[in-house]
């Protein structure tokens, strides 16, 4: 959808020296004293990961500990002000405080309150709606729906969970749907996320590359109009028909 017919038919062949020419560094002969000491340092870092329940240090205190590592004057391999003019500031700041407001949607019991307001049940107090349980294809529907569209508010996908799911199991809840394959439904349509260059991590980095010619914007709206309704509607059919054939029932 992005590119002619000219272009499908020439050949793609790229070679290892050809991406070592383009980023500047030699893919083949042994390792430079920065490569060994980044690769030293990648490995202390994913042993360490791995090593979690040994000595209790959560990941993401071992990441930053070994970022830190990566930009002193000794053991680095960069230089700290080089490395901070490249770090996405607002995109760290937009998913964090997405994911405080996942955990306090959870916490605080608003999740509940708020999907037994929408469809009764205990979740929703005194205060709850009609009670009558909604179609299983018509909320399914609606969550696949919402979870889809997530992507144009929020970048990250973890976010998105992180927001969604809370509501859509207190939701599933009170409308006698399972909270499992409510949650993971919401979760794969979450996984959409092509329409804008701001729609998610990925797509926000390889949208300006210095020196290449990449997507438009017009390119990622022409693929979304196609590509976000048949996510959807994928994902609603595997809910509604495959998933509980494997095991997740719906209700």
């Amino acid at each position: 959808m992005t590119t002619t017919r000219e272009d499908r038919r020439r050949p793609v062949s790229l070679s290892a020296a050809e991406v070592g020419a383009s980023a500047g560094v030699a893919v083949t002969g042994r390792l430079t004293h920065h490569q060994a000491r980044a690769a030293a340092l990648l490995a202390v870092v994913v042993v360490l990961w791995c090593a979690e329940p040994l000595h209790g240090v959560p990941p993401a205190v071992v990441a930053r500990i070994g970022a830190v590592v990566a930009c002193s004057p000794w053991l680095g391999t960069v230089r700290l002000g080089e490395a901070l003019k490249t770090v996405p500031w607002s995109m760290l700041l937009f998913m964090a405080a997405t994911t405080a407001m996942g955990v306090a949607l959870t916490t605080s019991g608003a999740a509940a309150r708020l999907a037994g307001g929408l469809f009764g049940g205990p979740a929703g107090g005194t205060g709850g709606g009609t009670g009558a349980a909604p179609p299983t294809w018509l909320f399914l529907g609606a969550v696949v729906v919402v979870s889809t569209l997530a992507h144009l508010v929020l970048q990250s996908r973890s976010a998105r969970s992180g927001v969604l799911v809370p509501l859509v199991i207190a939701a599933a809840a009170g409308a006698g749907i399972s909270p499992a394959a409510a949650a993971f439904a919401s979760t794969a349509a979450a996984g959409f996320c092509l329409t804008l260059p701001s729609s998610a991590k990925p797509v926000v980095l390889f949208h300006k590359v210095e020196g290449v010619t990449t997507y438009t914007r017009r390119d990622l709206l022409r693929v979304s109009a196609v590509l976000g309704p048949l996510t959807a509607a994928l994902v609603l059919a595997f809910a509604l028909y495959v998933w509980p054939l494997l095991g997740l029932a719906t209700r």
